[in-house]
């Protein structure tokens, strides 16, 4: 029931898989073109943008999956913005009331902000500006390499040669990361943005029934847009 004022919910999860699996495909090796080989050939790097890609991609996973519960509560109970208190001031007084039974019992939300995740989007939207994601990679030639979203890694390193007069240079080694390279305030990166994925379906699947349960068939009126 209420199927449109679900679509938000449901397209926001399915934004956050998108962007979990960009992250994903930024650390997949390119297909190699034959002016990529050209590049390599000759001994430089082919730059694929991995670092360009993964973090602003987490940043926008972050964003969409934290919204569900926001979508949910203003759809079926009321937001406490002083905007929406008007809004709902407006409604029939027993809409208003299955709506406010709503937020009372919708606990997912709490639940669902308290998430660490649920926090590392709030310090990078409205603190630090970005996630304390760290990258620790250990590169060929036994030099560790510790990088993350303001602290971009090489794209690529060489051994170390005490003799510059030697006539043929080491040739440059790509670094390049694997997904376990990766954490979140010290938790495994991939680990934790598939488990808040899970949690969110979660989140919607227990709101549904909690709106079913309160609201039935009765009419719901869908939020303004402003």
């Amino acid at each position: 029931m209420h199927d449109e004022l679900w679509a938000g919910a449901q397209l926001k999860l399915e934004y956050a898989h998108f962007h979990v699996a960009r992250m994903q495909r930024a650390l997949e090796p390119p297909e190699m073109t034959g002016d990529d080989a050209a590049i390599i050939a000759s001994g430089a790097m082919v730059d694929t943008g991995w670092q360009r890609s993964i973090y602003p991609h987490f940043d926008a996973f972050l964003a969409a999956a934290r919204s569900i519960p926001e979508i949910i509560q203003c759809c079926f109970g009321t937001d406490r913005d002083y905007r929406m208190l008007r809004w709902v001031q407006q409604l029939p007084a027993e809409e208003r009331a299955r709506r406010r039974a709503f937020r009372h019992q919708f606990t997912g939300y709490r639940t669902f902000r308290d998430l660490p995740l649920s926090r590392t989007r709030h310090t990078s939207q409205h603190r630090r500006g970005y996630a304390d994601v760290k990258l620790t990679i250990s590169g060929r030639f036994g030099v560790t390499y510790i990088g993350g979203p303001a602290k971009p890694i090489p794209l690529s390193e060489t051994p170390y040669v005490d003799n510059p007069q030697l006539p043929l240079m080491p040739r440059a080694s790509a670094i390049e990361p694997h997904y376990q390279d990766f954490q979140i305030d010290g938790r495994p990166l991939f680990t934790e943005c598939h488990e808040y994925l899970g949690q969110a379906q979660i989140l919607i699947n227990d709101a549904r029934a909690l709106a079913d349960k309160i609201h039935g068939a009765n009419m719901l009126t869908a939020p303004p847009d402003a």
